[in-house]
């Protein structure tokens, strides 16, 4: 758009506060002409082809607007652009600052994902950068076609205006463009004669006059245009001529046609309806009657002279051009005009993209493209890819996703190449850098928003993040980065990780340009996402730089809160870093409580934020006066340990019960089970364990370090510290001051002391951290516990103990008493039994009564054998009152525990002196010790004890917790096995294998042997099978010896069960070491295994000695392995095997009597069966005749016959009955035979029993013989009526065996059983 005093009006324009609009602008608000309906027929090769034109917009351009611009140019409009959100920092409040603390990571997403939709500040900055770059010798799609020439309607003639219209054509024609040779010339006009009704210079009637002779002299297409028609200025065009308003990019150009590129409010307020009216009507007669025929004669052309000239495919456009096909000419860019071939085919394809024929537009690009990467014009190449590009994503609806995400990533890509290449060869120049560096980053944007048209927003960040990367402006790489972090937001699902990433970075690049405000908002868009993560590292960059952004900006207070929490996040920062860090910190705090009054501050909420040092608000241990201090670790679990010793008998009963209450469920009263863990006694202290670190690598100084408390007095007010009331009469809290070493951790003990009886509430700790101190410090308590239902106000609620609660109820004065255990080694051996004292001391002055104590009976026992524990129901889990009272089984020290006792371990002695304790009174109790597990052995022991009656309500009774923990050293190693012996059933044979460690320096000497006790068994006796066995067993350090010991049932009723060695230990160090071994027992819920009289099942204890006597000690082997024979063969069914077992006693050798007759020799054996099954046998033991006997003799007992050869002829032998009267004779046959009664039958023998048969064997020959040929049989038959349950008797009287059990000879334990005749 152009006129010949388009300076002049400017300059007035400015001059008059810029309220009228250029004559550009007021063309530019109609730029778009809609409802056309324009046939177009620009196909040489097939002119029927229609193309319909519906719509089209038109880039108005002034003259100066009308040309490219420096890089320096666009970074000034661009910066000019985005200044309001970059770089005004007056709209950035400490609600805006702190927002990105107290965000959460979807929040932010979501407001990421709006920020990115609806934020235009990337595309008003590359705006300015594309414009800057439009109006090349490249791209015919920004070459003029036209120009609307505009002359003013003053007292000129019409010759005046005609020539002025010929100025201007030439004029137009000496635009950079055209005179560099890249636009083509033959373009089209449109001609306008201008009347400003504020000039005055003339009338509209004189206006309308002169148009009628311009047009009747040659300009018939002229049309009159009116201006500023309403003279009062009432605004009433209805147009935003400030967002139409043309943004000159040259900043020279701009100075020389005087253009203004601010914006003002009043702009155009003097256009009528008329005006506007006038305009857009003339747009829409100029784009329809000259423009687009012009488009259409002009493309029709390049169609018909390519159609008329093309014989096949490629090389007929070149032939039309008049080139070889062979060969191609290389030419630079600057050389490729607007005559040349490849400059018309472009021109042909810009033209056919204008007007929507987008197939012909892509081929052209695509054969122009060949030719400009054949002839290296590199400029030229990238264009055509960027033009092909541009009709993909035109296209886009019409094809597949991903090819058309492959075919734009490989027009863009190759587009960057090609500028890639036209950099290189283009010189160093800083101008030919610049406009390359402009270049690429048109194209990367444009790559980057093609890809966002088409949804592919994961690929969208590749070319920003390449491009930010070879521009020089900060601003620019940082518009970039963040455009490229929003690329990842829009994502399904977001990438929030890269989004954060890259986030960071744009904040860095906005840090440097001096993007205060922009450089805020990216950092607050990555803090909530790496908080989300826990990225510590991340965490503390982004505060501190947060923290030192808004301190420049003056929010004291929101940078004070960002230190704080980069503080917290600096444990991996190294030493010096940290001090920075603090020395921030403590600088903002300072300048904070300078500023801002004391009433205006929330101290309280600053003090909670306060990073230093972290404490464990979860974690609370709570120590009252009358317990012993522990070095107890939370290994061991103490409190719930502690709780069930409690709970498990040593407190009465009767005191863990309160009143009855109405049970509506019942009907009846209940009980309320009360645990006075949350009570204390006034003038007493209660100690809190908390647990404090310090996070850094340098020393930490906490001041003032005090509990925070509120107490209600029995008869008064609340009073608290917390809100800065103090009553050391009512409560005192000790202060501590204490230094945290680099990175460690301490358990501070906090004490706080009541002096009045009320209730006590211990809210939380406070303190002072640092050198300045300034910084102040608090945590309130929080005890994890589950929330397990809801509050009046929907909110869950934790139900928990008022103790994990920190509610004490404090009591008037009553007695404390004090514990200790003296003697203790802090090291002993496995096994060892030593000696200590418990100490009990009453230490007031009330007197204190029924004292009770419970042992852990595992490692502690009386020495004092009378001693022994309350006989009281055993206190199991879940179990009520009711039960207890109707819980006959008493415990006794004989017993072991049961999984559902309270405390399995414990056992409660209340001896009769006990009963009272009078102040400064002490009792002394000697104790054996005996460790018996390797490691960290814990003893604990509890008394309890009651005050002088009448007690208080609150408390009833008080206990004492004593803990003491030693270390157990390996002494030896010893490990038992069992074989049974043939001699018995019940006999066993114990082979000991007692080995001492390498590490051990000390010499054992073993003492004894012995079998645990049991009640109601067989006793038995214990025979060494060693040669020297009344030589001393000693164990030299790595040395491992072996003994053999034989376990047979005894006859004697007293039979000691003890194997003593030489220098045995004495029986008075014994006595406790074998009580402690039964204490070891377990009880079973089978107690048949007692009935049975098993051998080893109570264990074997072994006494040992130091080599010298100082030291006495013993091993127990609790479970002896028991290694059987092969007893149970494929003849006996799984489930019948294992039900009986037997042994045979006999002579191993006997002498054989041929004076005998019959050369035979009798022997007498005991077979001796013992019922393993939980059920009454009948045992039934049968001789096998048959089995030695030819194959037609079926029974009958045994004879001799004289007969030698009947053996050999016994296959001819009669079988009539008259003939067999007599069993064959045996030799030489089996040379052993049973003789006598054939059966017997052992009835109703119990469980557990063993029933000797008496039998008799019959030798007939010498050798080694097995005695075999019987059967052992039984059946779980019901026992007759007349039997006395657990009698045995035996018979002969033959009977049915129907559904007998049947076991071999092989089955028997012990088999073979070998007899030698000699």
């Amino acid at each position: 758009v152009l006129t010949p005093d388009d300076d002049a009006r400017a300059r007035e324009s400015l001059s008059a506060a810029l309220d009228v609009p250029r004559l550009v602008d007021v063309l530019r608000p109609f730029r778009v002409v809609d409802d056309l309906n324009v046939v177009v027929r620009a196909d040489a090769e097939n002119p029927q082809r229609a193309l319909s034109v519906r719509a089209l917009e038109v880039r108005f351009k002034s003259d100066s607007g009308a040309t490219s611009a420096t890089r320096d140019d666009a970074e000034a409009r661009g910066r000019d652009a985005v200044a309001s959100e970059c770089f005004d920092v007056s709209t950035m409040t400490d609600d805006t600052c702190g927002r990105a603390r107290r965000e959460t990571g979807d929040a932010c997403v979501r407001r990421a994902r709006t920020e990115a939709e609806t934020s235009g500040r990337f595309e008003k900055f590359f705006d300015a950068n594309e414009r800057a770059t439009a109006f090349n010798e490249c791209e015919a799609f920004d070459h003029a076609l036209g120009a609307i020439l505009c002359v003013r309607a003053g007292k000129s003639s019409y010759e005046d205006v005609l020539q002025s219209f010929e100025d201007l054509k030439q004029q137009f024609l000496r635009l950079p463009v055209f005179a560099k040779g890249g636009a083509d010339p033959e373009t089209c006009f449109g001609k306008v004669l201008v009347w400003d009704a504020r000039d005055g210079a003339t009338t509209k009637e004189e206006a309308e006059a002169l148009l009628q002779r311009v047009r009747q002299t040659g300009a018939w297409d002229c049309e009159l245009l009116t201006l500023n028609s309403d003279l009062e200025g009432t605004c009433a065009s209805g147009v935003d001529w400030n967002e139409h308003r043309e943004t000159v990019i040259s900043r020279a150009a701009a100075e020389r046609a005087g253009v203004a590129n601010e914006a003002s409010k009043t702009m155009g307020r003097y256009m009528s309806l008329e005006d506007v009216d006038r305009a857009k009507t003339y747009v829409r007669v100029f784009v329809t009657k000259t423009l687009l025929p012009h488009m259409e004669r002009k493309l029709f052309a390049l169609s018909t002279q390519i159609y008329n000239t093309r014989k096949g495919l490629r090389n007929q456009f070149k032939t039309f051009w008049g080139r070889s096909t062979a060969t191609a000419t290389a030419h630079r860019d600057g050389e490729q005009g607007h005559r040349s071939p490849e400059g018309q085919i472009r021109l042909a394809g810009d033209l056919a993209f204008m007007l929507g024929d987008y197939d012909t537009a892509l081929a052209n690009f695509k054969l122009v493209h060949s030719d400009y990467k054949s002839q290296s014009a590199w400029k030229r190449l990238a264009s055509s890819y960027e033009a092909m590009a541009h009709v993909y994503v035109a296209t886009r609806h019409l094809r597949n996703k991903a090819d058309l995400k492959k075919d734009i990533n490989h027009a863009y890509d190759s587009a960057m190449t090609s500028l890639l290449k036209y950099e290189t060869i283009g010189g160093v120049g800083d101008l030919h850098l610049a406009h390359v560096e402009m270049l690429k980053a048109r194209s990367a944007v444009e790559h980057a928003t093609a890809l966002t048209a088409i949804g592919a927003y994961r690929e969208a960040h590749a070319p920003l993040v390449s491009a930010s990367a070879f521009v020089h402006s900060d601003l620019r790489a940082a518009l970039l980065l963040e455009r490229a972090a929003f690329a990842f937001v829009r994502c399904h699902p977001p990438m929030v990780r890269k989004f954060a990433s890259y986030m960071i970075l744009a904040g860095a690049r906005y840090v440097r340009a001096g993007a205060i405000a922009a450089a805020t908002r990216c950092y607050s868009f990555a803090l909530p996402v790496s908080n989300e993560y826990g990225w510590s590292a991340a965490l503390e960059h982004l505060n501190t730089t947060l923290g030192r952004l808004v301190a420049n900006i003056g929010h004291t207070k929101a940078a004070l809160e960002f230190f704080r929490d980069a503080v917290g996040c600096a444990a991996y920062l190294p030493a010096d870093a940290q001090t920075v860090r603090i020395d921030a910190l403590e600088e903002f705090a300072a300048k904070y409580a300078s500023e801002v009054p004391a009433e205006q501050r929330n101290a309280k909420d600053d003090e909670l934020a306060c990073p230093l040092p972290e404490m464990n608000v979860q974690k609370v241990k709570v120590i009252f006066a009358d317990d012993r201090e522990s070095s107890e670790s939370t290994s061991d679990h103490g409190e719930e340990a502690w709780s069930a010793i409690e709970r498990g008998g040593v407190i009465p009963q009767n005191l863990l019960a309160a009143a009855p209450g109405a049970n509506w469920l019942s009907g009846g009263p209940r009980t309320i089970e009360i645990e006075q863990t949350a009570v204390c006694a006034s003038g007493e202290d209660v100690k809190i364990d908390v647990d404090l670190k310090n996070p850094l690598r340098l020393p930490l100084d906490v001041n003032n370090l005090r509990l925070l408390w509120e107490f209600t007095p029995s008869n008064g007010t609340l009073v608290s510290n917390d809100r800065g009331e103090t009553s050391d009469a009512l409560v005192r809290a000790k202060v501590e001051n204490k230094v945290f070493a680099p990175q460690s951790e301490q358990t501070i003990r906090l004490t706080i002391t009541p002096s009045a009886s009320g209730v006590l509430r211990v809210s939380g700790v406070a303190w002072t951290v640092g050198s300045k101190r300034v910084l102040h410090g608090r945590r309130y308590f929080d005890v994890s516990a589950p929330r397990t239902r809801r509050g009046a106000n929907g909110e869950w609620l934790r139900d928990v103990t008022k103790h994990k609660r920190l509610v004490f109820n404090v009591c008037e004065t009553v007695p404390r008493c004090d514990g200790t255990l003296e003697g203790v080694p802090k090291r002993s051996m496995d096994g060892a039994l030593q000696r200590i004292d418990l100490v009990i001391s009453n230490v007031t002055q009330p007197m204190a009564k029924w004292i009770r104590v419970r042992l852990p009976r595992s490692v502690l026992r009386p020495v004092d054998a009378s001693h022994v524990p309350v006989t009281e129901p055993t206190v199991k889990r879940n179990s009520s009152r009711e039960d207890l009272e109707r819980d006959s089984i008493n415990r006794d020290d004989g017993d072991g525990g049961d999984d559902d006792v309270v405390d399995s371990d414990g056992v409660i002695y209340a001896l009769p002196a006990w009963e009272t304790l009078e102040s400064g009174s002490t009792i002394r109790w000697p104790l054996w010790f005996h460790p018996n597990a390797v490691g960290r052995t814990a003893v604990r022991i509890c008394v309890c004890y009651q005050p002088e009656p009448p007690a208080p309500k609150l408390l009833r009774y008080r206990t004492i917790r004593i803990f003491e923990s030693v270390e157990v050293t390996p002494s030896m190693r010893v490990s038992a096995m069992t074989t049974p012996s043939p001699s018995h059933p019940l006999a066993r044979v114990i082979r000991l294998s007692i080995a001492s460690g390498r590490e051990q320096t000390d010499i054992f000497k073993l003492g004894s042997v012995r079998l645990g006790s049991s009640k109601d068994r067989v006793k038995y006796e214990l025979i060494p099978l060693m040669k020297h066995a009344t030589a001393p067993r000693l164990i030299a350090p790595g040395e491992t010896i072996e003994t053999l010991i034989k376990c047979s049932p005894s006859e004697e009723a007293n039979a000691k069960e003890l194997l003593n060695f030489v220098d045995a230990i004495p029986e008075e160090s014994a006595k406790p070491l074998f009580a402690f071994h039964n204490s070891f027992k377990k009880n079973d819920a089978k107690r048949a295994l007692k009935v049975r009289n098993e051998v080893i099942t109570d264990g074997l204890m072994i006494t040992w000695s130091l080599k010298g006597g100082d030291v006495v000690g013993a091993q127990h082997v609790r479970n002896v392995v028991e290694l059987t024979r092969c007893t149970d063969t494929t003849r006996t069914p799984n489930e019948l095997k294992s039900k009986v077992t037997w042994t045979i006693n006999y002579a191993s050798t006997i002498k054989l009597d041929e004076t005998a007759p019959g050369n035979m020799t009798y022997s007498s054996v005991t077979l001796s069966a013992r019922n393993e099954s939980d059920d009454a046998l009948d045992i039934v033991f049968v001789a096998d005749a048959t089995s030695s006997a030819p194959a037609n003799v079926e029974s009958g007992g045994w004879s001799l016959e004289i007969d030698k050869n009947a053996w050999q002829n016994r296959e001819t032998l009669p079988t009539s009955e008259d003939k067999r009267r007599r069993p064959i004779p045996l030799p030489p046959g089996k040379p052993i035979v049973w003789v006598g009664p054939v059966r017997r039958v052992a009835k109703n023998v119990a469980p557990g029993a063993v029933f000797n048969f008496p039998l008799t064997i019959a030798c007939f020959a010498k050798g080694d013989h097995i005695l075999d040929g019987y059967t052992l049989s039984w059946t779980e038959t019901a026992p007759a009526p007349s039997a006395t349950p657990g009698s045995m008797s035996i018979s002969s009287v033959s009977r049915a065996t129907d559904g007998a059990r049947v076991a071999v000879p092989t089955d028997a334990r012990n088999a073979p059983f070998i007899i030698t005749v000699t």
